[in-house]
């Protein structure tokens, strides 16, 4: 998957320059001419930021293909599929993605060592993991949680709030957002 290039190709689109994309993402100039040229792997964080500015929902940045035909049932095998190499997650929308529901379900595989970013973050809306393998680490207002299988979490996004896998074993969890942020 080429983002940087799809970035490019968006911005092109609305007739931004990088410049324009920089002061409304909040992102520096050089950061975002290395990602466009794939030079870096942005966070996730960076890259709601750029789809943010770009007005586009994050999953455009990573679809190849047609827009599903069903718009309720989401097959397994039709899944839209993502990963962050930096962050060492792999998604998969469990909502069509190009629904207009007000919720948004995910179903990440968190590798080792995995986490959101190296300090808290926040946004508007709620969300909820559920633990389907393995264990979480979550740090919301500053409180640290573990989470194991079966284990599951709500909490106002707008409370500082990061997570990670501690464990030496890939994770698996179900994370719920409301609004979507992908």
């Amino acid at each position: 998957m080429d983002v940087g290039n799809k970035i490019r190709e968006i911005r092109l689109k609305k007739n931004m320059t990088l410049r324009d994309l920089s002061r409304k993402s909040g992102c520096s100039l050089g950061f975002l001419s290395q990602v466009e040229r794939n030079l870096v792997s942005p966070t996730i964080s960076s890259l709601r930021r750029i789809a943010d500015a770009l007005d586009i929902n994050i999953i455009s940045l990573f679809e190849e293909n047609e827009p599903p035909v069903d718009s309720i049932v989401v097959r397994k095998s039709s899944r839209g599929k993502f990963e962050n190499k930096r962050s060492r997650v792999k998604y998969e929308l469990l909502r069509p993605q190009f629904s207009d529901t007000t919720i948004e379900a995910l179903y990440m595989y968190l590798e080792p060592g995995a986490l959101s970013g190296p300090t808290p973050h926040s946004h508007n809306g709620e969300e909820l993991v559920i633990v389907i393998k393995g264990e979480i680490e979550i740090e919301i207002g500053g409180k640290t949680y573990i989470l194991g299988e079966g284990d599951s979490a709500v909490y106002n996004s707008n409370i500082p709030h990061r997570w990670r896998n501690p464990s030496d074993k890939t994770t698996e969890v179900i994370w719920v957002n409301h609004p979507p942020t992908f």
